[in-house]
């Protein structure tokens, strides 16, 4: 007996220092790498799967708050917002990466919440100790990428059968088992024996069935555990939020008491640990305890979740702006007319572009951007919606200066055909159009991005439908920026657009760009010339030449 005992105190003190030395390092690992990575851009990597966990949170909401304008998939793609997410992306716990990711795709039309967001995002900028601090519990924390979490705040089901009566009677069989051996001792041990058998069944039969909802409760858990640590920072300027989390921790004192089993563990302590987790079912247990406490109390969850996300993605933010050489706060207005404020965007340049040309212009209205192919059209549509989500969601603009009303944005740039579906890109575009038509309303401005407008169908028709699709746009309350090749456009809706372009130099047989948007329509025709730059034959490229001359002159293709 003694020798047991000796065995297992042997093994508890072993146990003990590997286990004090691996939270040593870890922590030291967390603080150096937090010190290390703050301002800097780290290449973090993302699997296939991980945006379905990243992006739980917003697709939970959307469907939650249907009223609301949240970016759109069409708009997400079309700007190559995931990487632009990645880029700003630092946070260090799972709630923080998937509110920044919403964060990015809900703009708000609130000065006042832009305003309390941006005021803890330089709080974060200016006070180095408080945000390593933070910081610190919040990598403590973690990330859990393959645990769907708001799905437990936001599910419509309230009502659920619990087992926990059933498997806490389960659980106290092998202790009535032991006192019952004092007084029969043949038969205790055979109640205990049939009772450990049991348990381990029902254990391993349950535990297939909810295996992935145990890892997510552990985490909840965890979150649970740090939200209360980090309601204890006395840091003032994260007051409300501190408030905010020990009431709504004042109701979940069961969650936090809930220990789940790591099955992990390899050492001889952790698998002395799960076989008793096994044997008293404590994960059925406790996976009962916080299913219950999560259906009711799931409002104070939620809580917890924002609070603590919004505190991560702002510190993310604070780092995102440490690392860009230029930006500004945006100046917003109100306006539920498009005409009541004038747009102003100097030196704006694009998240993604290392050295990116910076452009500028001010947009009383709607505007028709001409140019050649690669000349920066499409880069200068994309580089003006991203600064104007950025506005209304981060409020931080790659910009000198960045001045507009609040916009609801929409984009219709990069289609494709949809085979899957049976449609030709001429249908998946006219569909693009037509859900921001039908967005328009006289209460929120839209701006929409249009990139070679129906480019899927012939010439003719193409400049027909285009010229009246545009001018409904900018007459019912759209600022309408729109890029073709089609240089008609600019003549027949002059009376609505604006004119701009971007141009090219071709000199000694070579283009140039300077990638600056210019005022006025383009009166450069370079493309044929380009064939010739290229390698096309004389032959091709001088009757090439020729036909355009002509068709130019007389309105009339010849024919061959």
């Amino acid at each position: 007996m003694a020798t047991i005992v000796g065995y297992i105190l042997v093994v508890l003190v072993i146990g003990t220092i590997i286990t004090l030395g691996s939270n040593f390092k870890e922590n030291n690992e967390i603080k150096h790498r937090i010190e290390n990575e703050w301002g800097k851009e780290v290449e973090r990597k993302y699997s296939e799967d991980d945006f379905k966990t990243v992006s739980e949170y917003f697709n939970n909401k959307k469907e939650d708050e249907k009223d609301k304008f949240f970016i759109d998939e069409i708009t997400w793609n079309d700007l190559n917002m995931d990487s632009i997410f990645k880029k700003i992306n630092s946070t260090e716990s799972s709630p923080g990466e998937q509110y920044l990711y919403n964060m990015l795709r809900e703009p708000l039309y609130d000065e006042k919440e832009l305003k309390l967001r941006d005021r803890l995002i330089k709080f974060f900028q200016s006070n180095e100790k408080e945000r390593k601090d933070i910081q610190y519990l919040l990598a403590k924390l973690g990330k859990k990428r393959s645990c769907f979490i708001s799905d437990y705040f936001y599910s419509k089901d309230k009502k659920r059968n619990s087992s926990l009566v059933y498997y806490r009677i389960l659980a106290a069989m092998p202790i009535i088992s032991l006192a019952i051996t004092f007084i029969n001792p043949r038969l205790g041990l055979a109640i205990m024996f049939a009772a450990v058998a049991i348990n381990m069944f029902i254990y391993y039969g349950e535990e297939k069935k909810i295996k992935y909802k145990l890892e997510a409760f552990k985490y909840i858990v965890k979150i649970v555990k740090y939200a209360q640590l980090i309601s204890k920072e006395e840091v003032e300027e994260l007051k409300d939020y501190s408030e905010k989390l020990k009431e709504a921790l004042k109701s979940m004192k069961s969650i936090k008491k809930a220990s789940f089993n790591s099955s992990n563990s390899a050492t001889d302590m952790g698998l002395v640990m799960e076989y008793i987790s096994i044997i008293f079912l404590t994960d059925l247990i406790n996976y009962e305890k916080v299913s219950n406490m999560l259906v009711e109390k799931s409002r104070e969850f939620k809580i917890i979740f924002e609070a603590i996300g919004t505190i991560d993605s702002c510190i993310s933010i604070a780092s995102y702006r440490e690392r860009i050489e230029q930006y500004v706060t945006p100046e917003l207005i109100n306006c539920s007319k498009k005409t009541e404020q004038i747009n102003i965007f100097k030196d704006i340049s694009h998240p993604l572009i290392k050295d990116a040309v910076i452009n500028s212009i001010e947009m009383p209205d709607s505007i028709l951007i001409t140019g050649s192919n690669a000349s920066g059209k499409s880069t200068f549509l994309k580089t003006l919606a991203i600064n104007i989500i950025f506005a209304q969601t981060i409020y931080t603009c790659l910009a000198k200066e960045f001045k507009c009303c609040y916009f609801k944005i929409y984009t219709s740039m990069a289609l494709k055909d949809n085979i899957f579906n049976n449609e030709s890109y001429y249908i998946a575009e006219t569909k693009s159009l037509k859900r921001i038509i039908d967005s328009l309303n006289e209460d929120t401005p839209t701006i929409c991005f249009v990139d070679e407008i129906l480019r899927g169908t012939n010439t003719v028709e193409r400049i027909s439908a285009s010229s009246q699709v545009l001018k409904y746009l900018t007459l019912n309350n759209c600022v309408c920026v729109a890029a073709t090749h089609d240089v008609e456009l600019t003549h027949i809706l002059e009376r609505y657009f604006s004119n701009y372009h971007f141009q090219e130099n071709i000199a000694d047989n070579e283009i140039t760009f300077d990638y600056k948007i210019h005022e006025g329509r383009s009166t450069t025709q370079n493309a044929i010339k380009l064939l010739g730059i290229l390698g096309y034959t004389d032959d091709i490229v001088e009757k090439a030449q020729q036909k355009a001359n002509t068709f130019l002159k007389d309105g009339v293709w010849e024919a061959e």
